[in-house]
């Protein structure tokens, strides 16, 4: 599968660079793609497909992209519209730009879903390009810019019922917890010191540290969506920590929501100073 999945990237990549389309990595494969996470990083979850950020002005354009995958063997989703499948690997295309998605709103031509792609021009504006093991002219986007849009994601999947936002509390909580760990130990407390926003709890110092790079990328619309994922999520039966606390028992249920409290804590405040940076 790893190998398969590595291959569709490619063809994914080839394919824009044919057509002189920009595409980002957006999902949750940039964990095997991004030069952020040392050798010693704690295993992010494994999947199957690869999300792509398409930078196009029109339909047409994107089109364009769609019909170069169809020729080179990927097939459509006849029920999802954003959706391709090449062997046992799918492919999501999400196309964003001021054009395409007039207030970070997209709407597809022909089932008519609204998905919001509000906070995807500053992710993918600042991505980076993945690490030499893989492909080194792939853009991946950061895992600040990764859980910016989870953070929306978690709250337009919710507003819909879409079971789906509870993956995206727990891909959330994941770097809560394992932002700069592993090999970058040193930065939950070096950085913090230089900066002066002390903390000196270990476990939630990642968290401080992750608030901080995304209260810095977030735009004026993304941090709408930041501030009130923060507020609904203070309460320890929040929606949020609901997320975090399915398909655990009672007692780590109750560990897992007071666990993630402290993690939110910990995210507010560096977010409250990277807004002011």
């Amino acid at each position: 599968m790893e190998n398969e999945l590595k291959e569709t990237v490619r063809e994914v990549c080839s394919a824009a660079e044919k057509l002189k389309i920009n595409v980002v990595l957006v999902g949750a494969l940039m964990a095997q793609y991004t030069p952020e996470l040392g050798s010693d990083y704690p295993k992010f979850r494994g999947t199957n497909d690869a999300d792509f950020g398409v930078s196009v002005r029109t339909w047409e354009d994107f089109k364009k992209l769609h019909e170069e995958l169809l020729a080179r063997d990927f097939k459509a989703n006849p029920k999802i519209e954003h959706r391709l499948h090449r062997g046992a690997t799918m492919v999501d295309l999400i196309p964003y730009g001021s054009q395409i998605a007039p207030d970070g709103k997209l709407t597809w031509p022909e089932s008519g879903f609204e998905m919001t792609v509000t906070g995807f021009d500053e992710v993918c504006a600042a991505a980076r390009k993945a690490d030499q093991s893989n492909d080194p002219s792939l853009p991946v986007i950061t895992v600040p810019g990764f859980v910016l849009l989870k953070i929306i994601a978690f709250l337009d999947r919710r507003a819909r019922h879409d079971p789906k936002h509870r993956d995206d509390g727990k891909d959330i909580e994941y770097w809560l917890r394992n932002f700069a760990s592993g090999t970058d130990d040193a930065r939950r407390f070096d950085w913090a010191g230089q900066s002066g926003l002390a903390h000196e709890v270990y476990e939630t110092a990642g968290a401080v540290l992750l608030g901080v790079e995304v209260g810095k990328l977030a735009s004026s619309e993304a941090a709408v969506y930041v501030d009130r994922f923060m507020k609904e999520s203070e309460d320890l039966y929040s929606p949020f920590m609901d997320a975090l606390a399915s398909g655990q028992y009672e007692e780590a249920a109750d560990k897992k929501r007071r666990d993630g409290l402290a993690l939110l804590a910990a995210f507010k405040k560096g977010y409250a100073h990277g807004r002011r940076a």
